[in-house]
């Protein structure tokens, strides 16, 4: 079976190195299979508020201040959005959030934030490719280009 996310890579050219793995759920389990490959590591949280969604991309080191992270977004409460919104908005299930999901948000009802350390400092970054299994590393330009081409907002703040 063909992966979306990888077949869009090709198409658009991108670069990238795909390493397989077994399922992970967490950055610290990735971490255990991808040792020894230079990228950003990252957090992947979809929230929401109310109806509005996000895809929150921080330093897998840090901890998210979801207030103040409210209060940037002039949002009303943030909250973790249920497997069923998961699904509906990017077509797959916890444990495989990553901002190449956003090939399945044809609404483009997404808006990604990322913390201006990982935009401003990284090279590369891991991206899960809709699947757990995988790790796509590839140039966070690229990543961005590929944002803008589906049409998902992006927002980089101070996380």
């Amino acid at each position: 079976m063909t992966n979306p996310v990888i077949e869009e890579l090709r198409r658009a050219g991108v670069q990238y190195q795909l390493l397989n793995h077994p399922p992970v759920y967490t950055a610290q389990e990735a971490d255990r299979y991808v040792q020894g490959h230079q990228f950003a590591r990252t957090k992947n949280l979809f929230l929401r508020a109310r109806q509005e969604f996000y895809l929150v991309i921080v330093d897998e080191k840090k901890r998210l201040d979801l207030r103040a992270l409210r209060k940037q977004l002039h949002s009303t409460r943030l909250q973790f959005a249920t497997a069923e919104q998961l699904r509906e908005r990017l077509g797959i299930t916890p444990g495989a959030v990553s901002p190449l999901n956003l090939i399945n948000n044809p609404n483009h009802d997404v808006r990604v934030v990322m913390d201006r350390t990982i935009a401003e400092q990284e090279r590369l970054i891991g991206c899960h490719p809709n699947t757990n299994r995988q790790t796509v590393i590839l140039a966070l330009p690229a990543l961005m280009a590929l944002l803008k081409r589906w049409g998902n907002e992006v927002t980089i703040l101070d996380l």
